[in-house]
C-alpha cells in the first residue's frame, strides 16, 4: 500500500527530471553557483572577440540603446544547437536599430574549432568567444543554453534556461515596443 501511494509522486519527479534534461544540457560547471536567483542587475561590461576574427563586440557599446538577447551556448549542447535556427530568424526579423542577438560560445574549443560550425549552421548574427568569467558575470549559471534579455538601458530583465521557443518573440517584441515586460 505504501509503495502505491508514493508511485504518483515518484513518476512526477521522473517526468520533471526528464523534462529538464531535455531542455538544458548538463549540470552547472564546478564553482558556477546554482541558485535560482542572483542574476546581475545590469549587463556586464564585456568586450569579446568575434569567432570569425573580424573584430570584437562590446555588450554595452554595441548593445547601447537596443534590446539585447544574449545566448550562452556550446556546440556540443543538443538543445542549444536545436534552437539556433530560431535565434537566427529573430536576428533577421528584427531591426538592427532596435535589437542585437549575441551568441557567447563556451566550452566549445577555440575560434578555429568553432568558426566552421558557425558557418555550417548559417549563423550571421554575432557570435563571440566567452569564458567562465564572462559566464559568471551574468549571475549563477544553471546549464546550457541560458539566455539573458537586456533592455535598452542595459538592465538584465529576464533569464531563460533551456530551449525557450516562441515566448522569446513575444517578450522581445514587447520589450522593444514598450520598454517593459509588465
Amino acid at each position: 500500500m505504501l509503495a502505491s501511494r508514493n508511485a504518483p509522486a515518484g513518476r512526477a519527479a521522473l517526468v520533471l527530471a526528464i523534462g529538464f534534461a531535455l531542455s538544458a544540457c548538463g549540470p552547472p560547471p564546478p564553482g558556477a553557483g546554482g541558485g535560482a536567483g542572483g542574476m546581475a542587475a545590469t549587463a556586464p561590461d564585456v568586450t569579446l572577440p568575434l569567432v570569425d576574427g573580424s573584430g570584437d563586440v562590446s555588450l554595452r557599446g554595441d548593445g547601447a540603446g537596443k534590446v539585447v538577447l544574449v545566448d550562452l551556448w556550446a556546440t556540443w549542447c543538443v538543445p542549444c544547437v536545436a534552437e539556433l535556427p530560431h535565434l537566427q530568424e529573430l536576428s533577421e526579423e528584427l531591426s538592427d536599430d532596435d535589437f542585437l542577438m549575441l551568441g557567447i560560445l563556451l566550452e566549445s574549443g577555440d575560434a578555429e574549432d568553432v568558426a566552421p560550425f558557425i558557418a555550417e549552421k548559417g549563423l550571421t548574427y554575432p557570435n563571440v568567444m566567452g569564458s567562465g568569467e564572462v559566464r559568471d558575470s551574468f549571475g549563477p549559471f544553471l546549464g546550457y543554453p541560458t539566455k539573458y534579455l537586456i533592455d535598452r538601458d542595459g538592465n538584465l530583465v529576464k533569464r531563460y534556461l533551456g530551449a525557450v521557443g516562441e515566448i522569446l518573440n513575444e517578450e522581445i517584441g514587447k520589450l522593444i515596443e514598450t520598454g517593459s515586460l509588465d
